[in-house]
């Protein structure tokens, strides 16, 4: 028999050594395992796939594999009259041992399954799910299956506890919400992007807001984006009414209306925005090209700003959002992340709000917006 270090040993090397990342499931940015093949088992409600890491032979006992579940894919009840270790690798879960109350699993979590206690587990109503699972032989069997878990147990048992806790809980809910939808139509991952819709409308946002957010993310992802995440959204709302679900329109966005002229109104909302007088540019690149300078002025600050169906905070969240996944643009982050906090968002928020984007999309740039973020921190003490 291995020891259990060295089992542990052999499950880390394949962690860091394998270099093919999941396939077939956008939704799934950070794993580093791939798919694996779906498994037929009818032991597994909704759509999951297997990966087989470690078999074990005479010196090991230790069956490793990973599972990656569907939204709301969970196993049926059953128990290990081994045991099993289950490590959480990407996505959100849930588990729950009977009698016990249920938990919400996240990248880093780890769960010992002890021998011949029933549970189950599988992904959240909105995430998929990716697990290391660690078995260990028994004369009995590696798993006894039971009965499935029934619908009325699954959304009991989570509706407020997903309601509650949302994977960052250091971040209002609104600004989480908004964060994801604008990073995930900014990056073209549709299905992910479905549900991320999903989940806004499930916790109260209206049909109004989330267009707004599609709308002005396109000042800064551009257009094609956009209109692609709207008709994605137009399919998740015909999707739910054929499922009878009641989604709130909401009201629509209205302007400023006053004496001013386009440009002027775009100079005042950006004073109100940055806390300082703005004026038309004589150096810089407003100077260089006066007409990018009057598009910017008029478009942004003056058409999308004064729409009051977002406030000027939910508007920061997404424009940081977009900018955070597109790389390159640290001059820009950091003027949104100075303009954020003077608008009452904290520096510790906006690092939620990284987090948040490369949980969502993956974090490439992460670097890059942190250092933006210290920069305008430094600035605004």
């Amino acid at each position: 028999m291995q020891p259990l270090y060295k089992v542990f040993f052999s499950m880390f090397f394949l962690l860091w050594t394998s270099v093919v990342f999941s396939q077939g499931v956008p939704f799934l940015s950070t794993s580093i395992f791939p798919l694996g093949e779906k498994t037929s088992s009818k032991n597994f409600s909704g759509d999951a796939w297997v990966l087989p890491l470690l078999a074990s032979d005479s010196t090991n006992d230790n069956a490793i594999g990973c599972v990656t579940f569907a939204p709301k894919s969970i196993t049926d009840w059953h128990y290990h009259p081994g045991g099993q270790v289950l490590m959480a690798i990407d996505g959100i879960g849930y588990y729950q041992e009977r009698g016990e109350a249920p938990r919400l699993l996240r990248k880093g979590d780890v769960v010992y399954c002890k021998p011949n206690v029933y549970h189950w587990h599988g992904a959240s109503k909105h995430n998929y799910f990716a697990q290391v699972a660690i078995t260990k032989a028994h004369k009995e069997g590696r798993v006894i299956w039971e009965h499935p878990v029934t619908q009325q147990a699954y959304d009991l048992g989570y509706t407020l506890l997903e309601k509650s806790a949302l994977p960052m809980d250091t971040i209002d809910r609104r600004y989480y919400l908004i964060a994801s939808i604008a990073a995930l139509a900014s990056k073209g991952m549709e299905l992910r992007l479905k549900i991320a819709f999903e989940q806004a409308l499930d916790l109260g946002m209206t049909i109004n807001e989330i267009k707004e957010v599609l709308i002005h993310t396109s000042a800064y992802c551009g257009f094609p984006r956009s209109i692609q995440a709207l008709n994605s959204l137009m399919t998740v709302l015909e999707n739910r009414k054929m499922q009878h679900k009641e989604d709130v329109l909401g009201r629509e966005a209205t302007m400023v209306s006053d004496t001013l002229s386009k440009y002027e109104r775009g100079l005042y909302t950006l004073s109100r925005l940055t806390g300082k007088p703005q004026s038309k540019p004589t150096t810089g690149y407003g100077a260089f090209s006066p007409e990018i300078d009057l598009m910017l002025k008029e478009h942004i600050f003056a058409s999308l700003f004064s729409r009051d169906l977002l406030t000027y905070q939910d508007r920061e969240v997404a424009t940081i959002s977009v900018l955070a996944c597109m790389g390159g643009v640290a001059p820009m982050l950091k003027g949104h992340f100075t303009i954020a906090m003077n608008l009452g968002i904290s520096s510790s928020k906006l690092g939620d709000l990284i987090s948040i984007v490369s949980n969502q999309v993956g974090g490439p740039n992460n670097l890059e917006a942190y250092n933006a973020l210290q920069e305008a921190s430094e600035m605004n003490k």
